[in-house]
């Protein structure tokens, strides 16, 4: 049975501006999942329009010289690509978008961003494809309205860059399974944090049970949806769509049972293994799938 807290419709956060012409997965893949909304893969949901990231906001997860050098464009070489006022709109765009996705889960219990690059990015640093941190910028957000928040990270990589902000919040706990050791990080002495990298798929399901289990009592829940642990995102050989599908499921059902308000990104998904970008966008259709159900 459905929660009451998951009202009606789901709003996920999206423009135009999230999507480059041509590039990484990470700023073009958007823009084929939006399209597949519009054309009704999965009816019932708003693509809402959210407000860019601003400059102050910003500051309060990363430093100003690092800010003030992506915005003003003296750092040429970002993590997402070659500076250009078009990427610097969409990095601003998605990071905006889980500011927004957050205050629409606060009121009606769930949504989501199209947004994907996030969870590298450090203090003073980007990394991994990611500019600015938006999985923490939603923490700050959500910690406006209420004690607690987790963040579960099921992306291929651990998420060092969240962890480098936000493990010493404490009233924030960090969950991340991973099927990749890049990025990893160490959960402080006693820490109320969990990490680890699987390395077999059998086991791949139990963990992510295991880190949730870490979460309990949180009041909201960030959730980066990263489907590049597919074994033809980017991930891992027997982490297949039946997998993924209950992976999403298990996420949902604990936020509902629980009366838990859940966001989620995008995150990773690539097509290095051999799937197309449509391909890629329709693993990320899962995600929405699950929320909408």
């Amino acid at each position: 049975m459905k929660s009451p807290i998951f009202k009606r419709p789901l709003r996920v956060f999206y423009s135009e501006d999230y999507a480059v012409g041509e590039g990484l997965e990470t700023v073009t893949k958007s823009k084929l999942l939006a399209k597949m909304i519009t054309d009704g893969k999965v009816s019932g949901v708003e693509l809402v329009a959210p407000k860019l990231a601003t400059e102050e906001e910003l500051m309060l997860i990363h430093s100003p010289e690092y800010v003030e050098g992506v915005m003003s464009g003296k750092l040429k070489n970002l993590a997402a690509g070659v500076w250009s006022k078009k990427l610097l709109k969409s990095i601003l765009a998605t990071t905006g978008g889980m500011r927004d996705a957050t205050n629409e889960a606060l009121r009606n219990g769930r949504s989501g961003s199209f947004s994907s690059g996030l969870h590298h990015a450090r203090a003073d640093a980007g990394m991994g494809f990611c500019t600015f941190n938006g999985l923490a910028l939603a923490a700050l957000e959500a910690l406006k309205k209420v004690k607690s928040v987790g963040i579960l990270d099921l992306d291929a990589h651990c998420g060092g860059g969240t962890a480098n902000i936000l493990k010493t919040n404490k009233r924030v706990r960090l969950a991340d399974v991973s099927v990749c050791s890049y990025d990893s990080w160490t959960p402080t002495a006693k820490s109320r944090h969990f990490i680890e990298v699987v390395d077999k798929p059998k086991s791949y399901l139990a963990s992510v049970r295991k880190a949730l289990k870490t979460l309990e009592g949180v009041e909201f829940l960030i959730y980066n949806a990263g489907m590049d642990t597919h074994e033809k995102a980017g991930g891992m050989s027997g982490i297949t769509l039946d997998v993924i599908k209950e992976r999403e499921a298990l996420v949902v059902e604990w936020a509902q049972e629980r009366k838990v308000p859940i966001v989620f990104a995008l995150a990773g998904g690539y097509t290095w293994s051999g799937l197309t970008l449509k391909e890629v966008a329709e693993l990320h259709l899962e995600t929405v799938r699950a929320f909408n159900a």
